[in-house]
């Protein structure tokens, strides 16, 4: 597990409420999870509620095809180790994000929406998998569009040192 004690200065600076409030949060995070990525009015979009919940993305690697079944025990797992272990004043609603289109998921990396990044036209072009909402398991071909999770910052990016002690 990693717990993330460090967050992308630009959170700091930028929000400072929603910084203290995962700082004190305990974000532990499955070692799978390359980056960490905030969305919502906890982020960029502004306008939160005190009780409004924060919207996060784990952003995990997936390398080799396995059943439908393996995949959604082992999605379910990068969901709940968070999800566990986590002490935030709200709740965090979660979305495990894979990449299926083999782009990298630039997408995540923007703040903004960027039309000519997407060569799948950003509709249900990445993996997603949510046990909150009224959801469990895998979300295919819910019209999820990539421009609809903008503005967006991504407030955690796995370190070298620590891709290496999961290895």
């Amino acid at each position: 597990m990693i717990s993330v004690l460090e967050f992308g200065s630009q959170l700091a600076s930028s929000l400072p409420a929603t910084h203290a409030l995962l700082k004190a949060s305990n974000l532990v995070l499955h070692p799978a999870v390359s980056g960490v990525v905030l969305h919502g009015s906890r982020g960029p979009a502004g306008g939160c509620r005190p009780d409004s919940d924060v919207d996060l993305s784990l952003i995990v690697d997936i390398h080799q095809a396995a059943p439908v079944s393996q995949l959604q025990m082992f999605l379910r797992d990068v969901a709940e180790t968070t999800l566990k272990n986590w002490k935030g004043a709200v709740e965090a609603d979660l979305a495990v994000i894979f990449d299926i289109r083999d782009c990298g998921l630039k997408c995540f990396e923007r703040t903004a929406w960027d039309e000519g990044l997407c060569a799948f036209g950003g509709t249900d072009c990445f993996g997603l998998f949510k046990i909150q909402r009224g959801f469990d398991g895998l979300v295919a071909n819910a019209g999820v569009q990539v421009k609809r999770m903008y503005p967006c910052l991504k407030i955690w990016e796995r370190s070298e040192t620590e891709a290496d002690k999961n290895r």
